[in-house]
């Protein structure tokens, strides 16, 4: 560390054990060329925590050392200010002092460059030191070009820096530095393992870092605590799932854990002919890998406990040679003969360059010394004996999926499943959540596919769903979110009833600066910079302000917009389903009586209905008005499906508790027939099946040991349900 609380860039580089920036190199590009404009040649560089901002500031450094770097670069004198060791002083008259010394460096040093990392940290600080007048002074300096600054700001904090001083505006240049992706992305990771792969002794599978990607990049919209960006985010769930396997490894081999499984398998009920023999060698491989790994076992434990007992002797020794030491400066000090001899000034020196030795000093620092040297070799053995259990283990790219499936809650059978697998499945998972939409379901299936595996562009994927409330618009979309992304979180709902007026825009971007709600952002843009892989439902589209469609054109023209501060949200792999109400009455009349319609003039109709209430240009944003779907009418034999799935939950449900509904099917289809309204759809159907799941609570709150019965029927006079409890045999049970 230099004086004055701040650190050379050679020493910060020299902390960082082979560091070497991997990706990156357009931005590094742009970083240099900031640095060395003439006009705002400070920059900010902001971006969520875990980016590599910093990473990007060594890497100043680190070129400077290169052979072919232009010497604008190699004259650049880098420091970076210590900002904990400069408030830990606690005294505002020191600190004040210390930035004046640091202030005069920066403006003796030429091309001096001060790197401040937690910006905001730093202006808080001062703020509640009442030190303000630092950040005018530093501000001055940077306007009178005595030195360069380098802020280090994190996403979340930028508007309340940008907000510190009207001069970060005008004399820094900011630079948004976001998430890598694509091949950029995994170089980074796989350079990021070989440090893990160095820590932990074992190998990593390329497939694993691959796999680390996927799941951190498609499930951010999940709470599982990998919160940082990445590339940092995929090494949190590398550096989790390798702690998990190796404890796992090191308790039970992977191999061993094999082989039991096979002789299970081979064991069971039902094992094919011949597996007797089969499951004899399999026992017998089961007690050799057993033996071998309980004599490594073995081993590991006697170095340990050795070197524990040797470490405990030498600091016992250590405890005996500072009191023998003691004794003998003290002999030394107070002999009256020694002291005269060699004069008092000078006798203490002489003893302690003789080291205050004797015999059984000189005895003990020599057994302390050869205990050392067995305790070191002893972590030797230790270290090549795990080095040993470790060369055989191989951290995969299913342990990356378990680990994330412990962490995230979904299923790992659905988090094995590559993107072709789980589009060759889209189909059959949205027929199994909606009913009654097979056309419907046919048309999103397909273009799905083509958006995905055909001629990919940049821009999302949009959808116009049209009909009558209850028809399966709203869980079409919940569908697509679970089937893609596994899991029904990633849908993002937007109500547009809550955007009807002019300013509401700003709910999606944020506000202009100087306006409330500057700081917190844009919903939308907030949403899809955080989570760029979800489903966005626009919800009855036709409320939303005319300036809303604006903002959408430009999403769908280039798959693209920005947020109030300027940064660029891509919105390429984002499905936009919107739904409105437009055209329930012309799919309600479908039928094939007199004066029904046929679904063809239902549907022309419709689109006669939304040119007048959208702009041609909106329209025919969707596909050519490909993707404008019509939902049909539901029919009996659908809601009486929908109803029965309802009843099948609640069972799923009560089954923990030995409680099962009956709902006899004549009795269903009487209630089906009493109480769907064609108008409201299946909306209505939930609510009152609740009535039916308020029975069992009743029925186990009065007697919560009950298990048993509860036959349902439907008195059509009074619409409402029937029920007899018919309770277990408990004795039976």
């Amino acid at each position: 560390m230099a004086d004055n609380f701040l650190i050379t860039g050679s020493d910060m580089l020299a902390n960082r054990k082979n560091f070497k920036l991997v990706g990156r190199t357009e931005k590094f590009e742009e970083l240099c060329t900031i640095l060395t404009r003439m006009e705002a040649n400070s920059v900010i560089v902001s971006g969520p925590s875990g980016v590599g901002i910093t990473t990007l500031a060594l890497a100043l450094q680190a070129r400077k050392a290169d052979a072919d770097a232009p010497f604008d670069i190699v004259n650049k004198r880098l420091f970076w200010l210590d900002t904990d060791g400069l408030f830990g002083l606690g005294d505002n008259d020191a600190i004040v002092k210390q930035f004046k010394a640091i202030f005069a460096i920066l403006n003796r040093t030429p091309d001096s460059v001060l790197i401040v990392e937690d910006t905001l940290d730093l202006i808080d600080a001062l703020r509640n030191s009442g030190l303000m007048h630092i950040v005018n002074a530093l501000t001055a300096m940077v306007k009178a070009k005595k030195t360069q600054v380098f802020l280090e700001v994190r996403e979340a904090d930028l508007t309340q820096v940008l907000k510190c001083h009207s001069d970060f505006r005008d004399h820094f240049t900011l630079m948004d530095l976001t998430e890598p992706a694509g091949a950029e992305l995994e170089e980074i990771a796989l350079h990021g393992a070989k440090d893990l792969e160095e820590s932990y002794e074992v190998r990593i599978d390329p497939p694993a870092v691959k796999a680390a990607i996927d799941m951190t990049s498609k499930y951010r919209s999940l709470d599982t605590g990998l919160t940082a960006a990445q590339p940092a985010r995929t090494r949190t769930l590398l550096d989790r799932g390798m702690a998990r396997y190796l404890l796992r490894a090191h308790s039970t081999p992977p191999l061993l854990a094999q082989l039991e499984a096979e002789l299970a398998r081979l064991t069971a009920s039902g094992a094919p002919a011949g597996s007797e023999q089969k499951a004899a060698a399999v026992r017998a491989a089961i007690a050799r890998h057993k033996a071998e790994f309980a004599e490594y076992q073995a081993r590991i434990k006697g170095y340990y406990a050795a070197q524990r007992e040797g470490e405990k002797s030498i600091a016992h020794m250590e405890a005996q040679l500072r009191t023998l030491e003691d004794e003998e400066k003290k002999r030394h000090l107070d002999e009256p003969a020694g002291k005269a001899s060699a004069g008092d000034a000078d006798f203490d020196l002489i003893a302690r360059a003789s080291g205050y030795a004797t015999p059984e000093i000189l005895q003990l620092r020599g057994e302390i010394a050869r205990t050392q040297a067995a305790v070191d070799e002893n972590r030797v053995k230790y270290k090549a004996v795990t080095r040993e259990i470790n060369d055989r283990l191989l951290f995969t790219a299913d342990m990356v999926i378990d680990e994330f499936s412990l962490i995230s809650g979904i299923d790992a059978s659905k988090l094995k499943q590559n993107d072709a697998v789980k589009l060759l499945n889209l189909h059959g998972a949205l027929k199994r959540r909606v009913f009654g939409q097979d056309d419907v379901l046919d048309h999103v299936d397909r273009a799905i596919k083509v958006w995905r595996r055909g001629r990919r562009t940049d821009r999302p994927l949009p959808f116009l769903f049209c009909g009558a409330s209850g028809v399966g618009k709203t869980e079409v979309a919940k569908g697509l979110a679970e089937a893609l992304f596994d899991t029904d979180k990633a849908l993002n709902r937007y109500d547009m009833g809550e955007f009807m007026e002019k300013n509401d825009v700003t709910k999606l971007i944020g506000a202009p600066p100087g306006y409330d709600g500057f700081a917190a952002g844009g919903e939308m843009t907030n949403s899809v910079r955080a989570n760029p892989y979800q489903v966005m439902l626009w919800d009855e589209i036709e409320k939303a302000h005319p300036d809303i469609f604006n903002i959408c054109l430009n999403i769908l023209d280039d798959g693209r917009c920005r947020d109030n501060l300027g940064r660029k949200v891509e919105f390429g792999d984002v499905v936009m389903p919107m739904t409105t109400n437009i055209g329930a009455d012309h799919a309600l009349r479908v039928g094939t009586g007199p004066g029904d319609l046929s679904q063809e003039e239902a549907y022309e109709l419709t689109i006669r209905d939304l040119k007048k209430a959208f702009r041609t240009e909106f329209l025919n944003r969707f596909e050519g008005r490909e993707n404008i779907i019509l939902f049909h009418k539901l029919n009996m034999d659908t809601i009486e499906k929908i109803v029965f799935r309802e009843i099948s939950r609640i069972n799923a449900f009560y089954l923990a508790q030995s409680i099962e509904v009956r709902f006899p099917e004549a009795q269903l289809r009487e209630f089906c027939d009493k109480t769907y309204s064609p108008e409201i759809g299946a909306r209505g159907l939930p609510g009152r099946i609740k009535r039916i799941e308020a029975m069992i609570v009743d029925k186990t709150m009065a007697d919560p040991a009950f298990s048993g019965t509860l036959d349902i029927g439907f008195d059509a006079t009074s619409r409402n349900f029937t029920s007899s409890w018919i309770p277990h045999d408990r004795k039976a049970a």
